[in-house]
């Protein structure tokens, strides 16, 4: 009985350097998948609060789109050169920056947004100049200017 009960300490003896390298093989190899982990983790949460910022935006928006119909659905050569225009530029300034933070959050938001600025043709088939803007809403111009403004005349007597 002693004998095979020092079995397995002089087992452990023996192999004591193995074991502490498998040891601490082990423990890299948990630590490393926890930092991964974590990661993935904080990565998940970051894109839920983007997510979750873009529809708070975007709830602003729909709220300024009742609030100002005239602005949402605007007549736009009554507007450009009457008092209402800046306000006006501010509106499709914000409907772009809602547009940039929603299609920031996914890509899926295009369609809605191309509703929104359809209404706004008049004014954007006339602007030319995006860089200023964010990549996304340079694409999202140039999709929507590549659809809605070839051909486009103007309603507005000039």
């Amino acid at each position: 009985m002693s004998k095979s009960a020092g079995s397995p300490l002089k087992f452990l003896e023996r192999h004591a350097t193995a074991l502490q390298a498998l040891a601490g093989l082990v423990t890299m190899v948990v630590a490393v998948l926890a930092l991964a982990g974590v990661k993935l983790q904080i990565d998940a949460s970051a894109r839920l609060q983007q997510e979750q910022s873009a529809r708070d935006i975007y709830r602003e928006f729909l709220n300024l789109s009742i609030s100002r119909p005239e602005l949402a659905n605007p007549d736009y050569c009554a507007i450009r050169s009457g008092s209402q225009r800046a306000a006006y530029e501010n509106y499709v300034e914000y409907l772009l920056y809602t547009g940039d933070q929603l299609l920031a959050a996914s890509p899926t938001w295009e369609a809605t947004l191309t509703d929104h600025l359809k209404p706004h043709r008049e004014y954007l088939c006339a602007e030319s100049d995006w860089s200023d803007d964010t990549p996304q809403i340079r694409g999202l111009m140039t999709r929507f200017q590549a659809s809605q403004c070839k051909g486009f005349v103007s309603a507005c007597a000039d």
